[in-house]
């Protein structure tokens, strides 16, 4: 197992999150950085899944893969355990994709009252949402 099997997931969940982060601190009368900051997360974001769907093994896609299976809080046995397997991985990789497409629509179709650090804020944590839901 190399680097990219054991971290690809975790990348995949938590990426967004540290986009998220930016478009936070950035303010918020720079609204195309904000929108440039949302849509390169996105992507390189996608560009792990796509690393993911390409390392998979689809002859094996009953088992979990790209298992992440760590102690995290030892006194109540607490565990930090990522994996995917074949039914959760076209989900997976679906809900990077339309992250994407729901930014590219919206750069200039923002719903009233026209805030698009908090459209786009939102849209980052739905991602992590919906990445953490399929791998965990």
């Amino acid at each position: 197992m190399n680097w990219f099997d054991s971290w690809a997931l975790t990348l995949a969940v938590f990426l967004p999150a540290v986009g998220l982060v930016l478009v936070l601190a950035t303010p918020k009368a720079q609204e195309q950085t904000v929108k440039v900051i949302a849509l390169l997360t996105t992507i390189v974001t996608a560009a792990v899944g796509i690393g993911i769907l390409t390392r998979f093994n689809y002859n094996r896609s009953g088992t979990l893969q790209f298992v992440v299976n760590k102690s995290w809080i030892p006194v109540i046995d607490a565990r930090y355990h990522l994996g995917i397997d074949g039914i959760a991985l076209p989900m997976f990789a679906l809900s990077m994709l339309i992250t994407i497409l729901c930014i590219i629509y919206s750069w200039n179709h923002f719903p009233e009252p026209h805030n698009p650090k908090a459209f786009l804020a939102l849209i980052l944590i739905l991602e992590v949402g919906m990445n953490g839901t399929f791998v965990a």
